[in-house]
This record gives C-alpha cells, sequence and structure tokens, in this order.
C-alpha cells in the first residue's frame, strides 16, 4: 500500500483560510468604509517639506523672494496645528540696481489650517483637501551689507493638498501641497506724522501705508504617520 501524502490536504487548508480570509481584509460593507474614514480623522503627526517663491518687502527695500520652507505638527481630521521655519533669499534686482540691496530672512512660526472641503478617504486610500491657513510669526532680517531686523507678522493662505493612505494596521500617508501665502508686518521706517501725499496718480492724498507685504507661491511634499 502506497503511503498518503499529506501535501494536498496542506494545500487545500491555505486555499480555503485564502478565500474565508478574503472578505475581511477587502472588508467592503458599511462598518469597514466607516472605520476607515474614521482612520483619517484621528490625531496624528504631519510633516512637509517645500519652496516658497514671490516677493516681499521691508521698508523701501522690495522685490524678488525665494527660498525654502519646513512645518510639523498635528493633524486630526481637517484641523492641522503646525510650527513653520521658513529661510528666504530677498531684495532688490540687480538689473534694476547697480549697488542692490539684499539679505536673507529667517521666520519661526505657528500655524492653524482648516480644510473647508474634503474629497475621498473612504472607498479609497486617497483624500484631497482645500484649506485655509492662518498664523503669527517672528522675522529676523539680516542685510548682506550689514544690520538686522527683528519683527513680528501675520500669515495668511489657502491652498490643496492630496495625500495617499499607505498600509492598513499601522498607515503612513503621503501626498503634496499647493497653495499661496502672504504675510504681512509693520513697515520699520513707516511714520505716524508723516504728511499726506500722492505717491502716484490719485483723488486726494493719504499717509503713506504702515505695512510691508509679502506674496509667495508655497508647494512640497507632506508626509504623515
Amino acid at each position: 500500500m502506497r503511503p498518503i501524502s499529506l501535501a494536498p490536504f496542506a494545500l487545500a487548508a491555505v486555499a480555503v483560510t485564502a478565500v474565508t480570509a478574503r472578505p475581511a481584509a477587502a472588508c467592503y460593507d458599511r462598518e469597514c468604509k466607516d472605520a476607515r474614514a474614521r482612520a483619517w480623522d484621528k490625531p496624528r503627526f504631519e510633516g512637509a517639506i517645500g519652496m516658497l517663491g514671490g516677493g516681499y518687502n521691508v521698508g523701501p527695500i522690495g522685490g524678488g523672494a525665494i527660498g525654502t520652507h519646513f512645518d510639523a505638527g498635528v493633524r486630526a481630521g481637517r484641523l492641522a496645528v503646525l510650527g513653520e521655519y521658513a529661510f528666504l533669499a530677498h531684495g532688490q534686482s540687480s538689473y534694476k540696481y547697480d549697488d542692490p540691496v539684499r539679505g536673507h530672512l529667517h521666520r519661526l512660526g505657528a500655524t492653524a489650517r482648516y480644510s473647508l472641503a474634503a474629497f475621498g478617504g473612504r472607498d479609497i486610500p486617497l483624500r484631497g483637501d482645500i484649506w485655509v491657513e492662518g498664523g503669527v510669526g517672528n522675522q529676523l532680517v539680516r542685510w548682506h551689507g550689514g544690520g538686522e531686523l527683528s519683527r513680528r507678522d501675520l500669515a495668511f493662505g489657502a491652498g490643496g493638498q492630496m495625500t495617499v493612505r499607505i498600509g492598513r494596521d499601522a498607515p503612513k500617508y503621503l501626498g503634496f501641497y499647493y497653495a499661496f501665502r502672504g504675510l504681512v508686518a509693520r513697515d520699520p521706517v513707516a511714520k505716524a506724522d508723516t504728511p499726506p501725499m500722492c505717491a502716484g496718480p490719485c483723488d486726494y492724498p493719504t499717509g503713506p501705508s504702515p505695512w510691508d507685504m509679502g506674496a509667495f507661491f508655497n508647494f512640497g511634499v507632506v508626509f504623515s504617520r
């Protein structure tokens, strides 16, 4: 009598186990969909590395600015609270000025970001967010020719973010974002007693604006876990 091989039985057991386990892994019922949706709302670390490019003013010194931007903090659903750091090279253009005034800026700040609309994140491991943000910060401007300026500012912006969820039991998140960002800070040379004037064509003279403005495009990569 030939000995009975256990290999076919072992293969059959593995096949049965795989077939019965597949529905639990796929998990397409409403309860599992709701669980996947709730996973996006759990508090988690979020960070980003990006670029800033635009225009920036410090009193009468204005021109193009470009640099890097980093932020890190906590996201819970549609709300994210982030600390941030930016480094910018800025100043007058060498094409317009024979001896341009240039420098660089370090900025530390805190920002709250809220998603006005969110798409996906339930049936597919992909979510899109359209958000607005606002925050405060402190700037340190260092001029190449010498001198430093420290001042506080306000930040505001709007943007979009696309995030992919990777993994199920201990998911990680990876995506990209793009945004418009503005900075507002007090003009360091503005004086309250400056007489009204017309710096350009106008109906009636006014005092000069006491605020400096910066406007930037901000884009980069976001990661989370």
